[in-house]
């Protein structure tokens, strides 16, 4: 068995054993560490104290919140807006961090305390990944339709029975695998989101023969800015054993070079497949990205195919990281906007992906930039 420690030191060779894994990660854990400034034009800081319910990862009753408005550089579609109900929103909601960068300018950002605040972005890493599977395949160290057994062998399920999985199937959660890598279907004949898409990782490192975060660093955290985001094992218990701890800072930065056409050596056309539904059963699904403007989505868990967007109020061009919790990574390169959230769970209705916040918040979005 490939130890949580091993994926992250680097792992060359078969992986032995599997480990028991959750589609849906569960880590809540926060900190708080020094962040790099993110790139800002000319600003208006207003500092206010405020007090408010406290969030599931919880501050102080009392905070300081910081929020930052810049509309002079960018689009003319923002002027005038009063973001006061924005900010209201963010806050009532359990928010930690959030910001709007247009074309790579702050248009808004909104701070319980500083844009240093980190934590585990649970589900949204696994966006980040499909960057990275992207730069694989742009060096030739992989394919999409190459079998995970020739790479991590053959015993890389608990039953051994993988035969015909390969690294699109994982991309696509169309594996037929559930979250200890069973298998419930064969591949490309269901959509399941699950824990198995971690495998990816076991697959980075092998293919490469180096250390998580030295080829996360190299290949996306550099060239993004992102210098407060690192993989970490996760404690001893929770079901996913790789996290990834990063900074709405940093998530911007992801998201910036993503509309700025991706990574350098990300495969030609990447983005255009990965925004791009990777099966017939859940068209609301790319590869590791959640698409709007789809006629119907599926929801991790819920075997049920609901009618429209994922977010309605939202551009249909939106694509998203989404993570337990409400830990958002939003881009809409129609308007070439890149939004991030991070804090406690918005809503107790909040599922693994979709939330009532993101409705509320793009509904309030869109009324503020005019469209």
């Amino acid at each position: 068995m490939t130890s949580r420690r091993t994926l992250l030191l680097g792992a060359a060779g078969s992986v032995l054993g599997a480990r028991l894994l959750s589609g849906c990660d569960t880590a809540t854990e926060t900190s708080s560490t020094p962040s790099a400034v993110s790139p800002l034009l000319t600003t208006t800081t207003a500092t206010t104290s405020s007090t408010s319910p406290a969030p599931t990862t919880s501050p102080p009753p009392t905070t300081t919140t910081t929020t930052t408005t810049t509309t002079a550089a960018a689009s003319t579609a923002w002027q005038g807006a009063d973001f006061g109900p924005l900010d209201s929103l963010v806050e009532r909601t359990n928010g930690e961090a959030f910001a709007v960068w247009e074309d790579g300018a702050t248009i808004h950002d909104w701070y319980r305390t500083d844009a240093s605040y980190t934590r585990d972005i649970a589900s949204s890493q696994k966006s980040v990944l499909s960057l990275l599977v992207g730069r694989a395949v742009g060096d030739g160290l992989v394919a999409l339709d190459t079998p995970i057994d020739d790479m991590l062998g053959g015993r890389w399920t608990p039953s051994g029975q993988s035969a015909g999985i390969t690294v699109e199937h994982l991309l696509a959660m169309s594996s037929g695998l559930d979250d200890r890598r069973e298998v419930v279907a064969p591949p490309s004949e269901s959509w399941i989101y699950s824990g198995a898409f971690d495998a990816l990782f076991d697959v980075l490192t092998t293919i490469t023969g180096r250390e998580l975060n030295e080829v996360a660093q190299e290949w996306l955290f550099g060239p993004a800015g992102a210098s407060n985001s690192v993989f970490y094992d996760r404690p001893t218990g929770v079901a996913t054993p790789i996290g990834l701890r990063s900074t709405v800072p940093d998530l911007l930065g992801i998201g910036q070079l993503v509309l700025d056409g991706g990574p350098p050596g990300l495969a030609a056309g990447w983005l255009d497949q990965s925004f791009a539904a990777s099966q017939a059963f859940n068209r609301s699904y790319g590869l590791l990205w959640w698409l709007n403007g789809q006629a119907s989505f599926m929801l991790p868990g819920r075997d049920v195919l609901f009618p429209g967007m994922v977010v309605p109020t939202a551009p249909a061009s939106l694509v998203a990281a989404l993570g337990k919790d409400d830990q958002k990574l939003y881009i809409v390169p129609e308007h070439r906007l890149v939004v991030a959230r991070l804090g406690g769970r918005a809503a107790p209705s909040s599922e693994a992906a979709r939330s009532p916040f993101d409705e509320d918040l793009w509904q309030l979005l869109s009324a503020l930039r005019g469209g």
